[in-house]
This record gives structure tokens, C-alpha cells and sequence, in this order.
């Protein structure tokens, strides 16, 4: 079904006065109000624990699911299990994980992890096959890999069938393709304009992962209203202009290749807004404009097959109080069928 989709939020991170229980609470209660699935918790060395934070949103929710993002070099497979299952046990409800292959290069180089691109993706297949093993079974594993080897290694982390986490896998190379047929859910990018992710990501992924995309929506009833909203994040600074120019010699390749939009463009279809990533205040791009054009345009990435949606950080009730105006233009304000999937 053309509208069977999910959306997703992000949870309060960096901001250390921001990230206190209190407050991820509140935000995860904006979230389940305004009927989103789950929200993405980022693993950062900067950021708090995405474990502790994911806790914090089970102990104060009903029904989200927290999307933890898991950096291999940063847990074992093993401890990665233990810490799913007593989730899972505490609160009796799932966690999703999101597949962190690269992150901060300035990150991996403080912690020595000199494996390339394509190795960290070969290394990410390997973490998931043990950690997949250890969620499914009770008996001893025997592993012998690149990357780890485990001898009878026995965790008592078996988790029943509903349960069992969804992975994500970020990414638009070949060798993150690989990986996201071979263990992943979803198969997670930052898109391109509608017309560029129709004819690239979208159309050479026809058939295999559910398809994901994620960015930040500023929707106001007039599109004027909107882009007064976005001034804040328009303005450009030396540093920030620097930074973005760096990305397109990211090993990233799907940081490679919003530089390469933002750098041809600011805005595409009047809607699609790439002021953020140009001037180093975000990662993502944005829609902006009335809540009726937003929708529009968002429907046309659910046309191109995108079952999931992962929406920029929002904090406050106004800021949910908008994006809920276009998600329920998204599915149509009458389909009583699909409310509660986004």
C-alpha cells in the first residue's frame, strides 16, 4: 500500500541542558501524542549514553520504540545483546538498532579504528551475524571471524520472535547496499531532490530493503510563514561554508552526495532546502513551506517506495503541533484505517 509508512522523530541529544530525564521525557510524550513510531537516539562521543537515554524513553512511553543507534567499535557484540534483552525485559516492548558504519572521521581517529569504508561495512556484517545469533538462541556460539572470534560463548539473551529488533542500515554505497540486503530492515539515506532519488536510489533498490529517508520538515499554513521560520537556520558563517565544502571529500557516500546537491543548489522545487547543510548547521536536508506543499512533496518519496520516515530533532509542542499538520495531510486526514502508523 502506497501509504503503508512510518515515521520516526529523533530524541533530544547533544544539548547537555536538554537531555536531562525531564526533558526526554516530555519530547518522547510530544512524540506518542502526535503518533510517531519511535525516535532515533544518536552515538556520539559528545552526546549522552544512547542506551540510558533509550531507557529513559521505555520508562516514560507506551508504545515508542526507541532507535539506538549501535557503533561496533564502541560495544561488543555480546554487551550489545545483554543490553537489548534487558530492555526488552524491563519494559516488554522492542528496540530497534540503527547500524553505524562511519560517524565522525575526528571519532575514529581517537579511538584508533583505522578500518576503511568498505571494511567497516564488512565488519558491521559480522557484529550483526553474532549479535543476530546471540538474540535467537540460548545455546553456546562457537565464532570464528575477521573481527571476533567467541568460543562457547553463552549469554542467555534469547528474545521471543516479536521482539527481536529491526536493523537499520545507513548508507547509498555499494558495500552499505551489501550489507542492508544481507541483515538489514531498512535501507536508511538523506535524499536527493524527488526527481534525483527517483532515478538513483530509489529505482536501483526496487525489490530489495524496506526503503528509508530522513529529513527535517518546517511547515507553517502559508509558504511565507514557513521560510520566516527557516531564517534561523539560514545564516551562513566562513566556518560553517568550510566545513560543508569538506564534505565532498567525505568517504561517506551519501555525505558526498548531499554536498554535491548542496553545492548545485539551495533550493529545488521551491520546497526542497538546502540552506542548512551549505552553511554547516545540519546534516539534513529540509522541506519547507505551507503544510499542503510539504505533504505534497513528501508523498512523492512515498510514491518512490519509502516505507519510513526519520524526521529532524523537534523539542517543543508547537514544532510537533506543525509537522503533525502535514503528516496528517500525508495520509489523508480521513483514513481513520492508518491512524497511529505515522
Amino acid at each position: 500500500m502506497e501509504n503503508d509508512f512510518e515515521v520516526y522523530g529523533t530524541a533530544p541529544g547533544q544539548e547537555a541542558s536538554q537531555s536531562d530525564f525531564t526533558h526526554i521525557g516530555n519530547v518522547s510524550r510530544l512524540a506518542e501524542r502526535h503518533g510517531f513510531g519511535g525516535l532515533l537516539v544518536f552515538y556520539e562521543h559528545g552526546a549522552p549514553d544512547p542506551w540510558g537515554t533509550a531507557s529513559a524513553i521505555l520508562q516514560q512511553t507506551t508504545s515508542l520504540t526507541p532507535l539506538i543507534a549501535l557503533q561496533p567499535y564502541s560495544l561488543p557484540p555480546f554487551t550489545a545483546a545483554k543490553f537489548i534483552h534487558t530492555l526488552v525485559s524491563l519494559y516488554g516492548r522492542r528496540v530497534d538498532i540503527n547500524l553505524i558504519t562511519g560517524g565522525k572521521e575526528a571519532e575514529l581517529r581517537q579511538v584508533g579504528d583505522s578500518v576503511d569504508h568498505d571494511g567497516r561495512f564488512e565488519r558491521a556484517l559480522e557484529y550483526m551475524s553474532v549479535l543476530r545469533a546471540l538474540l535467537t538462541t540460548n545455546e553456546r556460539l562457537d565464532h570464528e571471524g575477521k573481527h571476533y572470534t567467541f568460543h562457547g560463548l553463552r549469554t542467555h539473551s534469547c528474545l521471543p520472535p516479536e521482539h527481536y529488533p529491526r536493523v537499520f542500515v545507513p548508507g547509498s554505497s555499494e558495500a552499505g547496499r551489501r550489507v542492508a540486503r544481507a541483515i538489514g530492515d531498512v535501507a536508511l539515506t538523506h535524499p536527493e531532490p524527488l526527481s534525483q532519488f527517483a532515478d538513483s536510489f530509489a529505482k536501483s533498490r526496487r525489490g530489495e530493503n524496506r526503503l528509508g529517508v530522513r529529513f527535517g520538515i518546517i511547515a507553517r499554513e502559508t509558504d511565507a510563514e514557513a521560510w520566516d521560520a527557516a531564517e534561523s537556520l539560514s545564516v551562513e558563517s566562513r566556518a560553517g561554508q568550510i566545513q560543508a565544502r569538506w564534505r565532498k571529500n567525505s568517504e561517506s557516500d551519501h555525505i558526498r552526495r548531499m554536498a554535491r546537491v548542496a553545492e548545485e543548489g539551495v533550493l529545488y522545487d521551491d520546497v526542497y532546502w538546502t540552506g542548512p547543510y551549505r552553511n554547516g548547521r545540519g546534516y539534513l536536508p529540509y522541506l519547507v513551506g505551507s503544510y499542503d506543499r510539504v505533504a505534497d512533496y513528501a508523498r512523492g518519496y512515498v510514491t518512490c517506495g519509502v516505507r519510513t520516515i526519520l524526521l529532524g530533532r523537534m523539542t517543543t509542542e508547537q514544532e510537533f503541533m506543525h509537522v503533525g499538520n502535514v503528516l496528517s495531510r500525508l495520509r489523508g486526514a480521513d483514513n481513520a484505517a492508518l491512524r497511529g502508523r505515522v
